[in-house]
């Protein structure tokens, strides 16, 4: 008997109890599918996260002997190269321990994941920017004759010119190494709020930091690598005229020239011969013609003081090429012989000298200490020598005491360098050479003293004394910079500057001189008419200026294309001098201070870039001015372009 297909069918499905566990079976697959995903993209989360937090003690770690390292090279703290390869080894071994933790494809795969994907991606981006870097940056940490064993590179005034030139090419490598990691930095992002929670914000600005001033450090050693051989007579001896400023009579430099001598450089040796006093100038104080030509740019500002001519005003501008050049020219005028270069250094450099490696031991065994050198050679020598040629000895002797201090094996070479260092940052070491390529990388540093063409916020104050006298050496300057950004990018900025005379009473009749109260049958001070006068030593009324009153010539010199808008002095409206120079707008006024008073002069100046950086030129001085900003994010060194 045939079964009917329907029945036929019916005969071969399950009972209904079987086929309900059949179709939970088809439907568990899916949920266990989901449930196998779900664990292991936990697994794959925890395991990122365990190795994000290894990574991440790694990193810190790395961070910690970073910060230490910068921290003691800021202090001049400056460790031996055996050491410094040490620590750097060590803190390659982190990141590269960093690298390889977050380098595995989970990682990468977090990198897509919402939430978490930026800073995967960030992390891994800041940590294999760092491990980079030191992987390139290990040629200059060779120990084979590294420019870094400092003490090994200097024997008394003998620098190893050959060592350092054969750093170059690593110099070179480990400063675009940083310039790329800086690069890198920058471009890695913050990632908003989440990153801010995680601390990787942080971190990226601290990295950045860092990277600065590690940048701005190998620039520095870069370009000492290829000035340092030449210019230390590694080809052929270098003749430098030593010029002493002593910003006790001031000038845009830091003083008139105290004192001067030559400086010879023969394959890394150098020597100092003929240091004298300034009644000893060549040609005399004012040269009967000019030295050399007066460039058209200067012609409005400076003519009338004899630039070219005059010793003493040789150093009117800021612009230090140029003062090397009428310097030198001169140097040559007077004696016949040209110069390579010139040195300028003030008191206040050769006291950094002397804390670096002994007190200076004068002729007859008077021991001079550093911190009593700038006050003895800037007033207390006016009140203790009286005869002006005594005097002038006597400033030739210190002179060769702190060279001969430099000079000796005291100290070592990592605290001379910081304490040059720190001399050409606050522009008081300043160098020029008569070489042209030479001349062009010295203008780009703080060594050079070359005013900026760049755009962007720039404020340099200068005071000169318009007395011949020895006043300034009580002046007090504070400058207060305050700048408000306007929508279109430019900004209003409030320039206000203090000027106080601390003179004390009973000073001498020598250093409360005014030139400008000639008294009859005293000496001139210098060329009639002068800006700022003519070389001093030449007498002073005996009774001149009893109240030590003070005559200045103040200027600011502001952004380039910036424009004046108003200016008050002591709360009235007053008039201002205006000059350009290498497009910086000159805003000059002469300013007399009585003893005690304080004279204020408030700017209201337009600059067309608002850029959060402001470079600031300090002006050596006796006492260093006080400057307070607001508005701006940070004071750049004045010798940097701001990023």
């Amino acid at each position: 008997m045939t079964t009917p297909p329907a029945q036929a069918a019916d005969a071969e499905q399950p009972p209904p109890l079987e086929r309900a566990r059949r179709r939970l079976g088809r439907a568990r697959l899916p949920l266990l599918g989901i449930a196998v995903f779900v664990l292991l993209l936990a697994l794959a989360v925890s395991w990122t996260a365990v190795r994000g937090l290894l990574a991440r003690s790694h990193l810190r770690t790395a961070q910690n002997e970073i910060a230490a390292l910068d921290q003691a090279l800021q202090a001049g703290d400056k460790p031996s190269g055996d050491a410094l390869r040490a620590r750097v080894n060590m803190i390659a071994t982190e990141t590269a321990a960093a690298r390889e933790l977050t380098g595995d494809p989970l990682w990468a795969l977090a990198g897509h994941v919402p939430a978490v994907g930026c800073p995967s991606r960030s992390v891994r981006s800041l940590v294999t920017a760092l491990d980079q870097l030191l992987q390139d940056s290990r040629a200059l940490l060779d120990p084979t004759g590294s420019v870094l064993d400092l003490d090994a590179l200097r024997t008394g005034t003998t620098i190893d010119t050959g060592r350092i030139a054969a750093a170059r090419p690593a110099a070179a490598s480990t400063h675009a190494a940083i310039s790329q990691f800086r690069r890198r930095l920058a471009a890695t992002p913050g990632c908003g709020a989440t990153g801010a929670r995680l601390g990787l914000a942080d971190a990226r600005q601290k990295g950045l930091r860092h990277a600065e001033r590690l940048e701005r450090a190998a620039a520095t050693l870069e370009l000492a690598t290829r000035l340092v051989p030449p210019m230390m007579g590694a080809d052929g001896p270098r003749h430098y005229l030593l010029v002493v400023q002593n910003p006790a009579e001031s000038r845009a430099t830091g003083g008139i020239i105290g004192a001067f001598g030559l400086l010879t450089a023969v394959n890394g040796r150098l020597e100092l011969t003929g240091i004298s006093g300034n009644g000893h100038l060549p040609g005399g104080p004012t040269q009967r013609v000019p030295a050399m030509a007066l460039p058209p740019e200067l012609e409005n500002m400076y003519a009338d003081a004899w630039p070219t001519q005059v010793w003493a005003n040789a150093n009117l501008t800021p612009h230090y090429p140029t003062v090397g050049s009428f310097y030198t020219a001169l140097y040559q005028a007077g004696t016949g012989v040209r110069v390579d270069g010139t040195v300028s250094v003030d008191p206040t450099t050769l006291s950094y000298l002397l804390a670096a490696t002994r007190p200076a031991v004068l002729p007859g065994g008077r021991s001079v200490p550093a911190g009593s050198l700038v006050e003895l050679v800037e007033s207390r020598a006016y009140a203790e020598i009286g005869d002006a040629r005594q005097r002038d000895d006597f400033f030739a002797a210190v002179g060769r005491a702190v060279y001969d201090a430099a000079a000796s094996d005291a100290g070592n070479t990592s605290a001379l360098l910081s304490a040059l260092g720190r001399a050409a940052t606050e522009g008081r070491l300043l160098v020029s050479s008569n070489h042209p390529a030479e001349q062009g990388i010295l203008a780009t540093t703080a060594l050079g003293g070359a005013l900026p063409d760049g755009d962007g916020p720039y404020l340099a104050v200068v005071t000169q004394n318009a007395a011949a006298g020895k006043l300034d050496y009580w002046l007090r300057r504070g400058t207060d910079y305050r700048s408000v950004r306007r929508p279109d990018g430019s900004a209003d900025v409030t320039i206000t500057i203090r000027v106080t005379n601390a003179a004390p009473a009973g000073l001498s009749a020598y250093v409360r001189n005014r030139s400008d109260q000639p008294v009859p049958g005293q000496p001139g001070a210098g060329p009639p008419g002068a800006g700022p006068p003519g070389p001093l030593g030449q007498g002073a009324p005996p009774a001149g200026n009893p109240d030590a009153q003070n005559l200045l010539s103040l200027a600011v010199y502001t952004g380039v294309g910036s424009g004046l808008q108003a200016a008050t002095l002591d709360g009235l409206p007053v008039h201002l001098r205006r000059g350009v120079e290498r497009g910086h707008p000159v805003l000059s006024t002469p300013l007399s201070v009585d003893r005690g008073q304080t004279r204020t002069l408030v700017l209201r100046i337009w600059e067309p870039v608002a850029r959060p950086v402001l470079l600031l030129r300090p002006q050596p001085l006796a006492v260093p001015e006080t400057v307070t900003t607001s508005g701006i994010r940070s004071v750049a060194p004045w010798s940097q372009n701001p990023r």
